[in-house]
């Protein structure tokens, strides 16, 4: 019986790896989700205004593990325009896997911008072409590993 109940565990753990590593590939974006009810239908997404356009975009893989580490890994787009982002948690009302017209925005505002940029230093000093992360309360830019975005809810 003993046997048994180990090896019911490490099937768990086994799956829940394999569920978190899975997808998505790049985890492009991680970060902690904190104070989001873990029966929700949570999605993430990635908005912006530039050049007068507003985009939003929640088609990329995403992990949202409210069970486990609270955690989130994000992959981002590379068919966006250049300029500034966030990430968003909302609630799918639609369940679509995307965000959309009648999703609710849950997450408060962190004061960190994704910088997709054409070139180096574009709309911030020391970012580097491709995704950065930059703080915008003390300008601290991340170029390689964008981690610690972490999202409260409202």
């Amino acid at each position: 019986m003993k046997r048994l109940l180990a090896i019911a565990a490490i099937s768990t753990v086994a799956l829940s790896a394999c569920t978190l590593a899975g997808n998505p590939i790049k985890k492009d974006v991680t970060g902690q989700l904190r104070g989001f009810n873990a029966n929700q239908n949570l999605g993430l997404a990635i908005i912006g205004f530039n050049n007068g356009q507003y985009t939003a975009d929640g088609t990329e893989s995403q992990i949202i593990d409210k069970f486990l580490t609270g955690g989130f890994s994000l992959d981002l787009p590379t068919n966006l325009p250049v300029g500034t982002y966030r990430v968003i948690v909302f609630r799918d009302a639609n369940n679509n896997n995307r965000y959309d017209t009648g999703d609710t925005v849950l997450s408060k505002d962190n004061g960190k911008r994704l910088i997709y940029a054409s070139s180096d230093n574009q709309f911030y000093n020391g970012t580097k072409k491709g995704w950065n992360l930059v703080t915008t309360s003390n300008g601290f830019v991340q170029t390689t590993l964008l981690n610690n975005y972490d999202l409260d809810a409202m």
